[in-house]
């Protein structure tokens, strides 16, 4: 059955330290109850309160997340001898699988904390879908993390592809591995959501973040308030102090991911890398 994505809402909370879970449940299956979280009380919130099945520390100057790449939830691309295997959808005959299987892939993002920008106007000529015709897109493959542990791509396909048609081999969870394994989204998804579903959060719906420190948030702002739609850039992109969970990042620049919206409407993770600085290994 199809995952319904659901709304969510922000709660207060500092910096805690917590390990706990080990990877396999008894069924042997990876879920958001069993996988393994530490988050260090060195990272600041509102950090420290979102993500889950990841390892989190920060310096005085960055952020760092480590992740398995493992998703802890169920899919076809697992491959049917692991107990997080699910029979595909095809959903009403419009979806296909894509030939990978997903595998683990140990990924660290060291994210500015005070990212520095490097003061584009991120256009419509710049936000073109193609993969390759500007050299300020991110990098290839994984380029951020989202709540529950996968990796974020950016809103491209591969050269020769268009991510609107690649979206139909995207499983339940509106995700897909690429040839190596990586099991990514490229868009929103019911998976992060639940991380906050499970925290007991309401009312606001945030996605991840990519490793140059921009929030992917979805169709509210951080605190769970509407946002402003008239200053959106050509990847739903804007500006402004983001408050919420415990914490507030002053002016930090996060894309919106909401296709409902009549006058802005884009579900992709952004294209175009807004801060200088990406590192991904």
């Amino acid at each position: 059955m199809k995952r319904l994505g659901i709304l969510l809402a922000a709660c207060s909370g500092g910096a805690t330290a917590t390990v706990d879970g080990s990877v396999d449940s008894a069924s042997g299956e990876r879920t958001l109850d069993n996988c393994e979280t530490s988050i260090d009380p060195s990272v600041p919130a509102p950090y420290a309160t979102m993500f889950r099945c990841v390892t989190m520390t920060a310096t005085s100057t960055d952020l760092v997340i480590t992740t398995r790449g493992l998703p802890p939830h169920k899919s076809y691309y697992y491959g049917a001898a692991s107990p997080n295997y699910e029979a595909w959808d095809d959903r009403g005959g419009a979806y296909h699988a894509n030939p990978n299987t997903l595998s683990e892939h140990d990924t660290t993002f060291t994210i500015p904390l005070a990212p520095v920008s490097r003061t584009l106007t991120i256009s419509s000529a710049l936000v073109d879908g193609v993969a390759n015709t500007s050299g300020d897109e991110y990098r290839g493959g994984p380029v951020g993390a989202a709540l529950d542990s996968v990796l974020l791509f950016d809103a491209l396909a591969a050269p020769g592809d268009d991510i609107a048609q690649e979206q139909y081999t995207f499983d339940e969870w509106n995700a897909h591995p690429a040839p190596g394994g990586e099991y990514h989204y490229h868009e929103g998804s019911p998976g992060p959501l639940a991380v906050l579903t499970r925290a007991g959060v309401t009312g606001v719906e945030v996605y991840g973040i990519m490793c140059d420190g921009t929030l992917v948030l979805g169709c509210t702002e951080l605190d769970g308030s509407a946002p402003s739609t008239t200053d959106l850039d050509a990847q739903n992109g804007h500006v402004h102090d983001v408050t919420g969970m415990g914490g507030t990042l002053a002016a930090r620049y996060h894309v919106h991911l909401c296709p409902t919206w009549t006058d802005h409407p884009r579900p992709y993770t952004p294209e175009i890398q807004f801060y200088d600085s990406c590192s991904v290994h």
